[in-house]
């Protein structure tokens, strides 16, 4: 590593911005593993996993103008001997609980030292147990595979908030995230009520910072990034703290900690009458897919674990599934929304996620009525989630 690069790392913030004094007072960690990892080895590996803000929707050009690509840009222009890699792993229209299962696959393969969590938006008004579940779970994994990671969680927002922020209030998903931080020590930065308080002080309109009421214009996400670079420069000096080799007891009773996809190639050893397999996935989320569109094709999976669910494509010809677990009663499952007749995309389905621990047995059987707006009875299914 180049000696110029030294006293860079070791240039002093002008003071602590006052989210870093307010994660200070709360106890949480720093940022000290990272820029001390920066420091020794002259790279970083940062992560952004989170749904369609962190992807940058909104903005002019989301690989330069979003607050992922702004703050990435910040390591680059502060560090710019060292090698900065950017690990993209956000999904628009998914929250944690997905988050929780494909981690793994499409973060931490990439083998991030500092990962940015963004869901709170597209948690909002889920289930709480869920979601803890799901953050913790996330939280675990991360830190199993790389325990000397370090981990920010980031909450954005939408103009459908604003309401919480006036009455004094913190939106429910950022009460839960909070939980989970705080049993952890996990930093966590509010850029969105920064949003809120630009509108409130009557300096800016949602119409300016969120175009849509929900994904930030380039004015909107400045200011996310102008956040986070302020507490990014106020942790540069942080003392390299432990690597979590030993995780604390978790919080929540079945976090999504050993949550996974198993992919579509891996569903059956041979071919399974009614269904074809397909290598042309959808968005290039599933490198395999797993289709039918013969009314009454049934496809059975065991397995070992407390969670099952469905991660497929929803396009203008998806149909209706029925699906059973261990025998239960049929509950039916669509993959058509009204969405699907603008374009197709990766989504989700968790089934069940309060199965008891041992093996169980899914059955999936495809039905021959659909929406009637669809164009088709196809079921594809590109992996299943399994915790």
């Amino acid at each position: 590593m180049s000696s110029k690069l030294i006293p860079i790392l070791f240039t002093l913030a002008v003071g602590l911005s006052h989210a870093a004094k307010e994660e200070a007072s709360l106890g949480r960690e720093g940022l000290g593993r990272s820029f001390q990892h920066l420091k020794k080895t002259g790279a970083l590996t940062v992560g952004y996993f989170g749904g369609s803000i962190t992807a940058g929707a909104g903005a002019s050009k989301s690989s330069e103008t979003s607050y992922r690509a702004l703050t990435t840009k910040w390591f680059r222009d502060t560090f710019p001997e060292a090698k900065i890699t950017e690990v993209n792993a956000a999904i628009g229209g998914t929250g944690s609980d997905l988050g929780a299962f494909r981690c793994r696959k499409d973060l931490l393969d990439q083998h991030p030292d500092l990962v940015f969590v963004e869901f709170a938006v597209n948690d909002g008004g889920g289930n709480a147990g869920r979601v803890q579940a799901s953050m913790e779970g996330i939280v675990r994994q991360i830190w199993r595979a790389n325990p000397s990671a370090d981990i920010v969680f980031l909450y954005t927002t939408t103009k459908s908030l604003a309401p919480a922020y006036d009455r004094g209030e913190t939106p429910s998903a950022i009460v839960v995230d909070e939980k989970v931080a705080a049993a952890y020590r996990i930093p966590g930065i509010n850029i969105g009520k920064t949003l809120w308080q630009r509108v409130h002080d009557g300096q800016a309109t949602w119409e300016t910072l969120l175009p849509d009421s929900t994904h930030p214009g380039d004015t909107g996400y400045a200011i996310y990034a102008k956040q986070i670079r302020e507490f990014l420069e106020a942790h540069r000096n942080d003392k390299k703290g432990r690597p979590h080799k030993k995780l604390p007891e978790p919080i929540s009773p079945v976090p999504l900690e050993n949550a996974h996809l198993i992919d579509a190639s891996e569903l059956a050893a041979s071919d399974i009458a009614g269904w074809i397999r397909d290598e042309a996935a959808e968005g290039k989320r599933f490198p395999h897919n797993i289709s039918s569109n013969q009314p009454g094709a049934e496809l059975k999976y065991r397995f070992k674990g407390t969670a099952i669910g469905v991660y497929w494509v929803i396009a203008p010809d998806s149909g209706d599934m029925e699906w059973t677990i261990d025998g239960s009663a049929p509950q039916r499952a669509s993959s058509w929304d009204h969405y699907a007749l603008r374009s197709s995309r990766a989504n989700y389905r968790i089934l069940n996620d309060a199965l008891s621990p041992g093996e169980h047995e899914l059955t999936l059987r495809v039905l021959p009525e659909k929406d009637p707006q669809s164009k088709g009875a196809w079921i594809r299914i590109g992996a299943l989630m399994v915790n």
